[in-house]
């Protein structure tokens, strides 16, 4: 499967009208990409560097995303939209459990390893992440993949996505679980000898009705 993620930024000298108009637009060069699945949704209060609305589409293939970039990339180009960023990337581990998410949430976070990092140490966070959906029972499906072409100012290197049951469980249950601040956060703090995250993440989400990380 090959995935892409768009996180789209709303001009904020925009009307609330041309900015309907925009998510219209996006949302139709969405629908017109040939996906085999897609999400096209306004993120909730929360996100951190997450937007004003998230697009996710999963192709057969690289091949035939390329067929659609040029027209969904192409639906940014309005005036009541300030910039957008991404990735593409192949669908990394992945798994679901038998909790249901369907009318949940759906989580992506863009983070960026310091270049040079030991393998070792990569391997030892990515194993560390791996970890948490058997711990947080809100947590349905998850997938952790590495970025084959990121877009935008900031060269991502992994993609986390989950599907939570409910937006006040991944504000809640996931962010103040033991294994999210007692282990994955030393990765990501300044202040821990083993931070190999340095660079601002891009936390977001938004509602869903039906499954994003369905099995390739």
């Amino acid at each position: 499967m090959y995935n892409v993620t768009r996180i789209v930024h709303a001009d904020k000298s925009a009307s609330s009208e041309a900015w309907d108009e925009a998510v219209v637009s996006v949302t139709a060069a969405g629908e017109g990409a040939g996906a085999i699945r897609q999400v096209v949704s306004r993120t909730l209060p929360g996100v951190i560097n997450g937007g004003d609305l998230i697009v996710h589409l999963q192709f057969t293939d690289e091949a035939s995303w390329k067929l659609a970039s040029g027209a969904l990339d192409g639906s940014f180009v309005h005036p009541a939209i300030e910039r957008f960023h991404g990735v593409e990337y192949r669908s990394g581990s992945a798994g679901r459990s038998t909790i249901n998410t369907c009318n949940g949430v759906y989580r992506t976070l863009l983070l960026r390893v310091a270049p040079g990092t030991e393998p070792s140490s990569v391997e030892h966070f990515e194993s560390d992440l791996l970890r948490m959906p058997a711990l947080v029972s809100s947590i349905g499906a998850w997938r952790l993949s590495r970025v084959t072409t990121a877009v935008g100012p900031t060269p991502w290197t992994h993609v986390w996505e989950q599907e939570f049951t409910d937006h006040a469980s991944l504000l809640g249950q996931y962010l103040d679980h033991p294994i999210h601040w007692g282990v994955v956060d030393r990765w990501f703090d300044p202040e821990c000898t083993d931070v190999i995250v340095r660079d601002r993440v891009c936390h977001s989400f938004c509602s869903i009705d039906d499954m994003v990380l369905a099995g390739d």
